[in-house]
C-alpha cells in the first residue's frame, strides 16, 4: 500500500462543509476538469505536493478532540489517487475508532463509475457527494455546487447527521458562509461559493488595496 499522496492543503477548523467543526483534507491532482471549477490550482499532479500519509494522520491527531466532529475530503479529485485514498481512509478509520467523527468525501466522478470502480468507499466514508460540477446547474443547494450532484449516505452516523429529508434546511445556510485563509501570499477560500461570490470577493479585495495577480477560477 502506498505511503504518500499528493496533498493540496489541510485546514482546521472547517465549519461550512458538513456537520459541526471539521478538518479539511484536499488532494492535489484532478482529471475531471469541471468547467467553472473554483479550484483549478488543484488540477496539476504536482510532485512537489507529495506528502506522507502518516503526516496527515499525525496532523489529525494534534487537533483538539472537542473541536472535531468530522473530516471532509475533497480536491482535486481524491479518486485519482485510489491507493493513497484507500491508505488514508484506512488510517482515519483506525484513528477515529468508535468516536462519532464522520467522513464526508467529495468526488467529481459520476455515480455509476464510483459504484463500479470504487464501491469500497462505502466501507470507509459516511457520506459521499458525487457527480461533476455543472456550471449551468449551479445553485444554492446544500453541500453541493450544482443541482445534479448527489448526496449518498453509507452509515448510521451519516444518516443521523445528514437526514436527506431536511438536508436543504439544515445545510443550505452553510452556502452563505465562506472562510478565507492566507498562506505565504496565497489567499484561498473554504466552502462552496454561490454564483458570483468569488467575483464579489475579488472586487472587495481590490477596494481594500489587495491585488490578486491570478485567480484559480479564471485560470
Amino acid at each position: 500500500m502506498t505511503e504518500t499522496m499528493l496533498l493540496s492543503r489541510l485546514h482546521h477548523p472547517v465549519r461550512n462543509l458538513g456537520f459541526g467543526v471539521r478538518a479539511g483534507i484536499w488532494f492535489q491532482g484532478c482529471t475531471v476538469y469541471c468547467r467553472g471549477c473554483i479550484a483549478r490550482d488543484t488540477w496539476p499532479f504536482d510532485p512537489d505536493r507529495a506528502c506522507a500519509i502518516s503526516d496527515v494522520l499525525d496532523w489529525l491527531a494534534t487537533l483538539p478532540a472537542d473541536q472535531l466532529d468530522g473530516i471532509t475530503v475533497s480536491g482535486g479529485e481524491p479518486t485519482d489517487q485510489p491507493e493513497a485514498l484507500a491508505a488514508m481512509l484506512t488510517g482515519i478509520r483506525a484513528w477515529r475508532g468508535e468516536r462519532d467523527i464522520d467522513v464526508l468525501l467529495y468526488s467529481g466522478r459520476d455515480t455509476t463509475q464510483l459504484e463500479r470502480e470504487f464501491g469500497w468507499l462505502a466501507e470507509f466514508v459516511d457520506v459521499l457527494v458525487s457527480e461533476p460540477f455543472l456550471l449551468d446547474r449551479a445553485d444554492e443547494c446544500a453541500l453541493r455546487g450544482s443541482r445534479n450532484q448527489i448526496v449518498r449516505i453509507f452509515s448510521e452516523l451519516g444518516a443521523r447527521r445528514y437526514p436527506l429529508v431536511s438536508l436543504e434546511s439544515e445545510y443550505g445556510p452553510q452556502r452563505k458562509h465562506l472562510s478565507v485563509a492566507v498562506d505565504r501570499g496565497v489567499i484561498w477560500t473554504v466552502g462552496i461559493p454561490l454564483p458570483g461570490d468569488l467575483a464579489a470577493l475579488r472586487t472587495r479585495m481590490a477596494e481594500r488595496g489587495i491585488e490578486t495577480k491570478r485567480t484559480s477560477w479564471l485560470m
